[in-house]
């Protein structure tokens, strides 16, 4: 900072510096006459502006159309009117050895010092550059040369000022804005007769260095004494910064190349302090995402992060099941989360540990490598007891989904159904089935063609088409059980049941193993009230070999609500076995084995009910019942 404050000390002497009195010249105007009668004459020519206000400044010289010169006479002889017309035009100014005549004047003026006129020359006049003041005498000439001081020059007032402010923004360490003042002045080529117009480029470099220093030294501090994601920021922060100055230093348009010598040298050590930055921030963030994920990669589902453990699995299953199964070309995931989920995270500070988990899984994924690490997916393996939905295979099946190893990802999907209660993510990895046969057994070009144009008809809100591009696909492909399905959700969604059933019962006629076109079959029924149909759709999904938690529970609900308790508790049971921790089961057993009247085990389902979930009301609300019916049979 020496070099600034030299530097400037030199400017406010060059800068501030006031001539004694106003630039002028003396010209003779008359030659002494015979024995010296009517004595030589001479004249004053100075510098002033078209209203003679005083002090002189730059501003009032360059305001108005010219320059302005008053010419008045010495104290021996005044101007009169025939001065003027005859002899006031053999008045000129020469520079460049360019002859420049008077442009204008005022009529002659009278006041207590004298007579004078006001001239005006074209502002093709420099008046950064020396000039002769010449007056023609009997073939002869009288002359002066007039040098007009820089505090004169149009522009110094503005350059000073913004000379001071670049001076007062660097002393502050202001740097960026000194650098924009010092470019603005040097796009300014009217500046440049200014002497120290030279330096700009040379102090707006030394801006740069000191700029780089600045922002260098506060990340260091800030660096030093904070945590991983708060040294992560820093770097963050620091990195634009430093960008600017690699960008922003060479400048072809202010002349400034990045091979001058002292731009090249500060490139070169900015772009090493970035290189530096960049190995910094990596190994902070790998420290950083060993942190945030380590936890759940170790599993242990019972240990001190059993609860966060749980809740990231349970986010993780229905992150990864959103992916678009249709497509397994792209290297991108793009996986979607519910609101509640997202609040989840949230709630539980995992958003951070979610984020970095997923990031990873990406880029593992682009360099095609599995999706999830082994040592994760093994001792989720181990912990997966402790989870009441079948999360283990959920992520599994999605891995060998991945991995392109479509079998071993069939038989995952069929783990899942067999105790997964959640009828979102049973009809995800229905959809993941239907893709992997579609590969295992041929691609169905031209009818996934049309299933495509009648989605997007959908999206457009034209039913019309879209049941007409899913019969289309139906018609050339009869035993593929997709579009069917797709076209009785379109009715279902619209308000159409009668139409959607059909549809769906076309499905799984097709494919007896689908299990959401037997839930939406049947979801139909139970909304109209008709157990009997409901029966008919279930009873064909077991005997079709769909022995899931969700054909014995929902069974076992028609088959109470057509009053057949005894079927009705069978299926509950069977139910409770393939998923004994539902809170559900428990409290339709419970009701079944109530209405039965074995009041001692609907209250064994109750409590185990309430167990499982203690801030649901269900349970509690049945148990009170059969409270009251116990006394009541007193």
């Amino acid at each position: 900072m020496r070099t600034f404050a030299i530097f400037f000390v030199i400017l406010a002497i060059t800068l501030t510096y006031a001539s004694a009195q106003v630039p002028s010249v003396q010209l003779k105007v008359r030659e002494a006459g015979l024995f010296g009668l009517k004595g030589e004459r001479i004249a004053t020519v100075q510098l002033t502006g078209s209203d003679r206000a005083a002090p002189l400044t730059d501003e009032n010289v360059s305001a108005g159309e010219y320059f302005y010169f008053l010419l008045s006479s010495n104290a021996d002889w005044v101007l009169d009117e025939d001065f003027i017309q005859e002899e006031l035009p053999k008045l000129t100014i020469v520079q460049d050895s360019l002859t420049i005549p008077i442009a204008w004047k005022t009529d002659l003026l009278t006041d207590s010092l004298g007579t004078s006129v006001i001239l005006g020359f074209p502002k093709s006049l420099k008046l950064h550059l020396p000039f002769t003041v010449q007056f023609v005498l009997n073939g002869d000439s009288s002359r002066g040369l007039m040098t007009i001081p820089q505090e004169y020059w149009p522009g110094f007032s503005p350059f000073r000022r913004a000379l001071y402010e670049a001076e007062t923004a660097a002393g502050e360490k202001r740097f960026r804005d000194a650098i924009a003042v010092y470019e603005n002045l040097m796009e300014t080529d009217s500046l440049g007769i200014f002497p120290p117009f030279s330096e700009l480029k040379e102090k707006r470099t030394q801006c740069f260095d000191g700029y780089v220093h600045e922002v260098w030294t506060a990340f260091a501090t800030a660096a030093g004494t904070s945590g991983l994601r708060e040294r992560i920021n820093a770097v963050e922060l620091i990195r634009p910064q430093l960008q600017f100055a690699v960008d922003s230093l060479p400048n072809a348009a202010l002349n400034i190349m990045p091979d001058d010598p002292p731009v090249k040298a500060l490139l070169d050590r900015t772009r090493g302090v970035m290189l530096r930055l960049k190995s910094t921030r990596d190994s902070l963030q790998q420290a950083l995402d060993d942190q945030n994920v380590r936890w759940i990669l170790e599993g242990a589902s019972t240990g001190k992060n059993g609860p966060q453990f749980q809740t990231m699995i349970e986010v993780l299953a229905y992150a990864f099941s959103s992916l678009d199964f249709s497509d397994t070309t792209s290297r991108d995931l793009s996986l979607r989360l519910p609101e509640e989920m997202q609040a989840s995270l949230t709630r539980s500070n995992l958003q951070e540990s979610y984020e970095t988990f997923i990031r990873q899984a990406r880029e593992r994924f682009q360099k095609r490598e599995p999706l999830l690490p082994p040592a994760f997916m093994e001792n989720l393996r181990r912990d997966s007891a402790a989870f009441p939905l079948p999360m283990y295979m959920m992520l599994r099946g999605v891995q060998d989904y991945s991995a392109g190893a479509m079998v071993k990802a069939l038989e995952a999907v069929y783990a899942v159904f067999r105790t997964c209660y959640d009828p979102e993510l049973c009809r995800r990895f229905d959809q993941m089935r239907v893709f992997i046969n579609l590969r295992l057994h041929g691609g169905r070009p031209e009818a996934m063609a049309l299933i495509g144009e009648a989605l997007a008809a959908e999206r457009a809100d034209d039913k019309e088409t879209a049941s007409d591009r899913y019969n289309a696909a139906l018609r050339i492909a009869p035993d593929f059980a997709y579009p069917a399905y797709q076209c009785g959700r379109l009715f279902a969604r619209t308000g159409d049941p009668i139409r959607a059933r059909s549809f769906f019962e076309r499905a799984y006629e097709i494919d007896s193993l689908y299990l959401s076109a037997y839930r939406e079959a049947w979801s139909l029924y139970q909304l109209a009230g008709n157990y009997k149909a409901m029966i008919g759709v279930l009873t064909r999904a077991l005997a079709k070999g769909n022995d899931y938690w969700e054909t014995n529970l929902h069974l076992g609900i028609a088959y109470f609500g057509d009053g057949d308790l005894a079927k009705s508790i069978k299926q509950f049971e069977r139910a409770w076995e393939l998923n004994p921790n539902n809170y559900q089961t428990n409290v339709q057993l419970g009701l079944a084995h109530q209405a039965a009247k074995s009041f001692q085990k609907a209250r064994e389902c109750y409590n185990r009910a309430i167990f499982i979930d203690p801030h649901r009301s269900e349970a509690v609300e049945a148990l009170q019942k059969l409270d009251e019916a116990q006394k009541s049979t007193r």
